[in-house]
């Protein structure tokens, strides 16, 4: 077991962490636009978790799945930065990397358990993943955000980053509108290409 551990290190450190936020991006995305391609009457007027059930439901779902985990990957490499860096500032951090492991498997298991209309129960559960993927976020955003302003390896434009994500995941948690879901989706992916583009300049 601790060989399988090992090898699985191995195969995860051959690429550096921050690339693995820009993976969540670009799977994220991918499934959505073939979903969606795959879906002629699909548009802003349908909730993106509805792609998990149409046509391309397969490619929405592997999409969100592998996006959740290469987040993942991406937050605990954020987390192992400003350990290291030993900001004065235990709990804050602590909070924030449990929540974002919270956010990250949950959004994961929107994937693994799709908005099923005419299934009331698989409705709901697929409803209160996303809501607790998405409070999690809150929280672990506006954590990251406030060990970022007190971080001298992350400068202080980026902790803006995280905020502006937050922005545009409350006004969905408010209204559960179509467009806010589309709005959040491009904040968040903006956030984790933006902090992990950072990362891989500042070789962190």
């Amino acid at each position: 077991m601790e060989k399988l551990k090992i090898n699985i290190l191995k195969i995860l450190n051959f690429i550096p962490r921050p690339f693995y936020g820009l993976l969540s991006a670009i799977v994220g995305i991918a499934g959505d636009i073939i979903a969606i391609s795959l879906s002629p009457y699909f548009n802003l007027s349908y909730m993106i978790s509805d792609l998990g059930t149409g046509p391309g439901a397969i490619y929405f779902n592997i999409g969100a799945f592998l996006s959740g985990i290469f987040a993942l990957l991406t937050y605990l490499h954020i987390v192992e930065i400003l350990e290291k860096e030993k900001i004065n500032h235990p709990k804050v951090l602590r909070i924030g990397k449990v929540f974002a492991i919270n956010s990250c498997v949950f959004f994961a298991l929107i994937g693994v358990i799709p908005s099923v209309r005419s299934n009331i129960i698989l409705f709901a559960i697929h409803g209160a993943v996303a809501l607790i993927s998405l409070l999690s976020g809150v929280i672990y955003l506006s954590a990251f955000s406030y060990l970022f302003f007190k971080s001298e390896k992350f400068s202080g434009f980026v902790g803006y980053l995280p905020l502006i994500a937050v922005s545009c995941i409350l006004p969905f948690l408010f209204s559960w509108h179509p467009i806010t879901e589309w709005i959040l989706t491009f904040g968040i992916t903006f956030w984790i290409v933006a902090i992990s583009i950072y990362m891989l300049y500042q070789k962190m």
